[in-house]
């Protein structure tokens, strides 16, 4: 009996870390979104960048990564309402990874994103980003 009661209080109070640690890395991946947007509205892409996880920084160039926003931001313009439409949480052996999407409103059009970040301590670092929109084709 008690070794049964012993089982379920360790099964509760790790579940209930779990909980809240995927409720901070949420939170943790939804401020890292807005810091994003506000850098890309201000065209600080170089923050953006320097900050991003290593694995996203070995993924490509600065230079590629400054063009893409550029001509994302040239052709779509700047954030102006963002409403996250799904979040997902992983823990791997190689840490904790936040997916989350959003609708935007850009200055002219719309469109979605896919915001990849992994949680490190008290920071959410990018790891991946995808911006969706048929203005980036038709423009």
């Amino acid at each position: 009996m008690i070794r049964a009661f012993r089982f379920s209080l360790i099964a509760a109070l790790t579940s209930a870390s779990i909980c809240c640690s995927f409720t901070k890395a949420s939170k943790l991946a939804e401020s890292g979104v807005a810091e994003f947007h506000s850098q890309y509205n201000s065209g600080n892409f170089h923050e953006i960048y320097v900050q991003a996880d290593e694995g996203f920084q070995k993924s490509g160039k600065e230079a590629d990564f400054q063009t893409y926003l550029e001509a994302m931001r040239r052709k779509l313009g700047t954030v102006k309402e963002a409403t996250r439409a799904a979040t997902n949480i992983n823990t791997t052996p190689s840490g904790t990874f936040v997916t989350l999407n959003y609708n935007v409103n850009f200055s002219e059009g719309k469109g979605s994103e896919q915001f990849v970040f992994r949680i490190s301590g008290d920071k959410a670092l990018l790891y991946s980003f995808n911006v969706n929109s048929p203005l980036l084709i038709t423009r």
